[in-house]
């Protein structure tokens, strides 16, 4: 039986093989994009056919798996290639001034652009292994700095169900009213991804370099269109 559809990755509005500077050398972005990202959808293609899961699209495949221990890989596998593109796809190699509508959103809740972009920092720097640092929003429309450990996505990191405590990190606040689904509704509008492969190529050791030079590409009318408009399924 042939299959609906293959995960594969996804065009970046950038060319990857220059690279994008100063954030990611050439073989960097190489690594993660051409071999990492390709590994990973792979890895997702090979464990969904002829299940249940064959044919889904990777944030189906994600929430429906995660629910499921027996799935823990198709989930690793199928949530870090999610981290993925949506990390690269945040990135620009032409990067603009923040919007004024975004500045003022971030400092309703943070207290300035400035402030938000050290609780940010300081929350990836926090990190502890691999992982990701995210800016996420409720369905109220409220933001938060979170970060997730090894390749959890933020919509499937915070159970609706038993505790609202997820590996050391409390989001109490941003569970209310969820009624009875299985993860919090949380919509992700800007990560950088804290694992050892990201960084290590081109800064060895040096994560707050690497974070410092995240902020010079990130393509911020992105974030505000995602600030804007989430509210659906990421797909």
């Amino acid at each position: 039986m042939k299959r609906a559809a293959y995960h594969q990755p996804a065009i970046l509005p950038y060319k990857p093989e220059d690279g994008i500077s100063p954030f990611l050398s050439a073989q960097s972005l190489d690594f993660l994009y051409n071999m990492r990202q390709v590994e990973l959808l792979n890895s997702v293609n090979r464990l969904t056919v002829d299940t249940e899961h064959d044919g889904k699209t990777l944030y189906d495949t994600i929430y429906d798996s995660a629910r499921d221990s027996t799935q823990s890989a198709l989930t690793n596998n199928a949530s870090q290639a999610w981290n993925i593109d949506f990390f690269l796809q945040s990135l620009t190699s032409d990067a603009k001034p923040v919007h004024k509508s975004l500045e003022r959103k971030l400092g309703e809740t943070f207290g300035g652009l400035d402030r938000f972009k050290e609780l940010f920092t300081n929350n990836a720097l926090s990190m502890f292994g691999n992982g990701w640092t995210w800016l996420v929003k409720n369905e109220s429309g409220n933001l938060a700095v979170m970060n997730t450990y090894s390749a959890t996505c933020p919509f499937t990191a915070v159970p609706t169900k038993d505790s609202d405590v997820v590996k050391g990190v409390t989001y109490s606040k941003l569970q209310r009213g969820l009624g009875q689904r299985y993860y919090a509704r949380l919509f992700p509008v800007l990560g950088i991804s804290m694992w050892q492969e990201a960084f290590l190529p081109d800064y060895g050791l040096d994560r707050t370099q690497y974070v410092e030079n995240f902020w010079k590409v990130v393509n911020w009318e992105l974030v505000d269109e995602r600030i804007m408009t989430s509210g659906g399924r990421f797909r």
